[in-house]
């Protein structure tokens, strides 16, 4: 009696041995590529050039932006932030919105760009008029945490 179900006990782990890798190969295959939405600033074009710079945008925090233009895509603008030491919330959420912020409550035609993360470099999503704002949102609060209006970015 043990005998036969010790026989098909090693086959079916044979079986299995040899599929589930397969599902498991088969699986990190089909898995969609991740969309980065802003890219490491380590890794600014190499044909980026410092169009401005300023540490007085912001509302409420002393936040230095950096703005970049590309040479070889005219009409990319990438933004990097740097705040001042632990005086920014943990998972900040950076939007950009051609519409003011109302209150502490994100406009509804708010772009998310990305997790904020100081140093890190992003693409603005710019309209034709080439003005908009940018908004950190804490996302454990709900709350705007800040915002900064962008006027005429060449």
């Amino acid at each position: 009696m043990i005998q036969p179900l010790r026989t098909v006990h090693r086959r079916v782990f044979l079986v299995l041995a040899l599929v589930l890798p397969a599902i498991l190969l088969a699986g990190l295959g089909a898995r969609r590529p991740r969309q980065r939405l802003s890219m490491p600033a380590a890794q600014l074009p190499g044909s980026a050039q410092l169009v401005r710079k300023s540490d007085g945008l912001w509302q409420k925090h002393q936040i230095v932006a950096e703005f970049y233009s590309d040479s070889n895509r005219p009409g990319d603008i990438y933004l990097v932030l740097y705040p001042p030491p632990k005086a920014i919330e943990p998972d900040l959420l950076l939007y950009w919105s051609l519409e003011a912020p109302q209150g502490d409550s994100l406009p509804a035609p708010a772009r998310l760009l990305g997790a904020f993360v100081a140093g890190k470099a992003f693409t603005l999503p710019l309209s034709v008029e080439r003005t908009g704002y940018l908004l950190l949102f804490s996302l454990p609060h709900h709350t705007v945490f800040d915002s900064a209006k962008i006027e005429s970015l060449p």
